[in-house]
């Protein structure tokens, strides 16, 4: 009952959704297995920025770069490259709206594994609509309409300098009708130019602008032949790049705690403000190999206590832009000046796309700058050809895993991952693509031999601290590691506590349940004594306990008989006038029961109530009491009880009060049948 209760208030409180509203949560199911394993952000989850390092847009539509200079109201980060937090305007957005719909419902969402960001929206209609689209304002910008597309140029004026820019987007129809049962697919793209003028340059722009309008033009031709289905494998790909190097961690139900969507949040806020030179199709090979020999230089990066750290400046909550891209400036400040700045070079770059009606901003990505984030995070960094993993202990109440690490060049990739077993002790399972090496804390044991096939390495903590997993290319070289690790003791890491495993858990420490389940149980309970007590009072009410099953009448009946032979043989006892037991005599020959039985006999003038009460607690007190104090006291008349009985047997020689009640035990088993177990009364009746 209380939980249909229950179930009923949640469901009149959930409401009936709209069928625009139905629509959205159908198409949503889509996209249910990356919610599960957090690839995918919804609703207040998901991240309302994309960019490529180069060019980003905001949740207010509005396109945003960062200046080559340096401005008063422009903040800086890492040698003196800027996170996209310079505002230009410029809305590139399309923006759609339907004429006769009934209702609507969208949702927002993120692929942080695929660098996506969509808007979903649902009208309901009974006909065929006409769709109206409009793209944002763009202020001060000048606008040339060239064929189907649109030219919109700009200069910026800089410090010392200028910088002039070129986007030429998709011409926009006014309107554009759908049909019953069709479906029309609509797509935008915008090509974005710009070049930084100096000082002598910054006097006359038309020449740069002039000329930064041809190379959109030109830029727009090609990719507006290009199959759309190529240019997003080409985006698909570069994020698979990304992917291989891979940060996990387990969900927890505790509260204010670090969660895997936030991480994968924080990482594509990251990305998309940070560019990726060795992708990009233009870029000059002698500086992309300038960069792969700088990523390569990545000694010491992370060399500080884990990020995982929560909470702190480094997984701070967002309301609007300024926050995210504080954050994000934070982020490339820390992993700058803890020993990443030369992988950090490398950046992340990408070609920009934007397609309307669900806005798409592909973009491409390098892995490197994954690289330092995921060293970040697992508290690893490269030392003389081998990894370190200094995660504190307090860092493993809950599994976590990372992967694609390269060790030394071209040899293999590590992947490492913390498990807990029963006993809530804490240890490594560690694999690789080639041969690699491993060992513990203080690398006591021989190094282990790594593969694919995941090997299990106990945590060892020492004293003083140090890392707590070594990966090498070389056995050699941990054999030589160990000599140089000097530590005055080394011990198992310890269990967990209980309480802290079932609160990640389950949310709660009370026996791994969560309080609201106890408060369910404890009214439960309530509800079923309250359901108890009522049963047993109507029952007591009712005077007669006599079971209506067969079965049961036939078990009541041989206990009962049990029950009367135990009477039986205590009466006769009194009959012969041998001792009773004090605690028996003294309760059932007490003066109050003598007093309660005479004076009602009195005052109803028959032994009705008293001889026919039907035999339970009181039933069987009374009248065991009777049969005593009248063989002990003579208290009552002896021929008047014996009359009474005798009116009381039926034709069928049996006894009962009424001539309704069944004289067998089956049925009634009355104070009648109590005082013929008494052999006195009995023979006296014959």
């Amino acid at each position: 009952m209380v939980v249909f209760v229950l179930y009923y208030l949640a469901f009149i409180s959930s409401g009936e959704r709209s069928r625009a509203e139905q629509c959205v949560g159908k198409l949503l199911e889509n996209w249910k297995d990356g919610v599960l394993d957090k690839s995918v952000g919804i609703g207040s989850s998901s991240v309302s920025f994309i960019g490529n390092g180069h060019i980003g847009v905001d949740v207010n539509g509005e396109l945003r770069g960062h200046e080559v200079a340096s401005r008063c109201h422009f903040r800086l980060s890492f040698n003196g490259s800027g996170i996209l937090n310079y505002g230009t305007r410029f809305k590139p957005l399309v923006y759609a709206e339907y004429e006769g719909s009934d209702s609507s419902a969208d949702a927002t969402l993120t692929e942080f594994a695929t660098g996506r960001l969509g808007n979903i929206k649902c009208y309901s209609m009974k006909t065929s609509v006409t769709l109206k689209m409009h793209r944002g304002e763009s202020k001060n910008w000048k606008m040339n309409k060239t064929g189907d597309a649109v030219v919109y140029t700009k200069t910026f004026p800089l410090h010392i300098s200028s910088l002039s820019s070129a986007i030429m987007c998709s011409n926009i129809p006014r309107e554009y009708i759908v049909s019953q049962q069709k479906e029309e697919t609509i797509r935008f793209i915008c090509i974005i130019e710009q070049r930084e003028l100096h000082s002598n340059m910054a006097i006359d722009t038309l020449p740069a602008v002039n000329e930064l309008t041809r190379k959109v033009i030109a830029g727009f031709g090609r990719i507006s032949k290009e199959l759309p289905r190529l240019i997003d494998n080409e985006h698909i790909t570069a994020w698979k790049k990304l992917n291989t190097v891979t940060f996990y961690l387990s969900s927890s139900k505790a509260p204010n705690v670090l969660s895997g969507d936030k991480i994968n949040a924080t990482r594509y806020i990251l990305l998309s403000n940070t560019k990726a030179p060795l992708l990009e199709e233009y870029f000059p090979e002698d500086k992309k190999k300038s960069l792969e020999l700088s990523y390569r230089r990545n000694e010491r990066c992370y060399s500080e206590h884990s990020t995982l750290l929560y909470p702190s400046k480094l997984w701070q909550d967002w309301t609007n832009i300024n926050d995210l891209l504080h954050m994000a400036e934070i982020w490339l400040l820390t992993l700058d000046k803890r020993g990443c700045s030369s992988m950090l070079k490398s950046g992340a770059t990408g070609l920009a796309q934007v397609s309307s009606c669900i806005f798409l901003l592909f973009f491409e990505v390098d892995f490197i700058f994954c690289q330092a984030f995921t060293l970040s995070l697992s508290g690893a960094s490269y030392h003389d050809s081998h990894l370190e993993v200094s995660l504190s202990l307090s860092d493993l109440h809950r599994e976590l895993a990372f992967g694609g690490l390269p060790i030394g060049i071209d040899v293999g990739e590590a992947n490492a991952r913390v498990r807990i077993d029963k006993d809530n002790t804490p240890f490594f399972e560690v694999s690789s693509t080639r041969t690699l090496y491993a060992c513990g804390g203080g690398c006591l044991g021989e190094p282990l031999t790594l593969g694919k096939t995941p090997a299990k390495i106990p945590i060892k903590i020492t004293k003083p601290e140090t890392s707590i997993l070594y990966i090498a290319t070389d056995r050699k070289h941990l054999e030589q590691l160990r000599s140089t690790i000097h530590v005055s003791e080394v011990l198992a890491a310890p269990s967990h506590e209980n309480d802290l495993m079932a609160l990640h858990k389950h949310g709660a420490t009370l026996g791994g349940l969560p309080t609201w389940l106890w408060f369910f149980l404890v009214v439960l309970l309530i509800t079923f004594h309250a359901f108890l007590a009522k049963l047993l009072w109507s029952e007591w009410r009712k005077g007669d306990m006599t079971p209506y099953n067969p079965y049961l009448r036939n078990s009541f009946s041989t206990c009962y008989s049990v029950i009367l032979q135990s009477f039986a043989g205590f009466l006769d006892i009194a009959r012969k006038d041998i001792d009773v037991p004090k605690t028996a005599a003294n309760v059932l020959l007490a003066e109050r029961h003598l007093k309660f039985i005479t004076n009602y006999e009195k005052n109803k003038g028959s032994y009705d109530y008293i001889m026919s009460e039907p035999l339970r607690l009181s039933g069987i007190y009374w009248c065991v009491a009777a049969v005593f104090i009248q063989n002990e006291q003579n208290a009552f008349n002896r021929d008047e009880i014996i009359q009474y009985i005798r009116e009381c047997q039926l034709s069928d020689g049996g006894f009962a009060p009424a001539a309704c009640h069944d004289s067998h035990l089956l049925h009634t088993l009355s104070a009648i049948q109590v005082f013929l177990c008494s052999f006195v009364i009995y023979f006296s009746i014959l």
